[in-house]
């Protein structure tokens, strides 16, 4: 299953070098995508971080020794103003207690309309036929910033469309600062020529003061794209 590719939020890339990998089966192994998305309300981690954007996105991945780099950006287009977003991220499949998850390790910018912030995380995804489940340990990275935890369960079921792909998902946040939650179902279309549609809806809410700009009091957010993937 493919755990947050609903997020609507290209920021997974990947990277130019590392040890023991030669350049030509570098660039042999090169997956580039490119991806347009609006959406009226986003949010990350459970706070909403800017309304009605329009997102121009690349993300480039590879294989190295069993694991998979990535580097990715978003350009978002706010009130004529442009807000980046980037995240840089190492990914291999481990075994702990005998369970095989995949783990994620990676650097986050996300220049949110209301400020922003760097952000370091570890995620481990447990895939079961039932769901995914994936557990993400976050913390904003200067030495006085927040911390948290996010849990999500998703899980994507075929349709009787042929590409087309439904996931509902869910997700508890909880912070030192706030506690949230996001629910809600996304549906990706995949085309033969390596184009893919999606859309997402969601229910957010957290408890922090309404008087925040991060705040979401009951809102329900929409977004959609397309992507390339070369």
């Amino acid at each position: 299953m493919k755990t947050l590719l609903f997020s609507l939020l290209t920021v997974l890339g990947v990277a130019f070098g590392n040890a023991g990998v030669a350049i030509t089966d570098l660039l042999g192994s090169v997956s580039p995508e490119l991806s347009v998305t609006y959406s009226d309300l986003s949010t990350h981690r459970g706070v909403a971080t800017r309304e009605d954007s329009v997102a121009f996105s690349a993300l480039v991945g590879v294989p190295v020794e069993g694991a998979h780099i990535s580097v990715g950006v978003d350009l978002h287009d706010v009130d004529g103003d442009t807000e980046k977003d980037w995240s840089v991220a190492y990914a291999r499949p481990v075994e702990i207690f005998g369970q095989s998850l995949g783990a994620r390790i990676h650097l986050q910018r996300i220049d949110s309309s209301h400020g922003g912030w760097e952000e370091v995380g570890l995620a481990l995804t447990y895939s079961h036929d039932i769901a995914d489940l994936t557990t993400t340990v976050w913390h904003e990275a200067d030495s006085s910033g927040p911390y948290g935890v996010e849990i999500m369960v998703s899980r994507d079921f075929a349709t009787p469309v042929a590409s087309l792909t439904i996931t509902p998902f869910a997700a508890a946040h909880i912070a030192d600062e706030y506690d949230g939650v996001e629910a809600g179902i996304a549906a990706t279309y995949k085309l033969d020529n390596g184009l893919s549609l999606f859309l997402k809806g969601a229910y957010n809410d957290n408890d922090l003061d309404s008087s925040s700009a991060y705040s979401l009091e009951h809102d329900w957010s929409v977004g959609a794209g397309v992507s390339f993937k070369f």
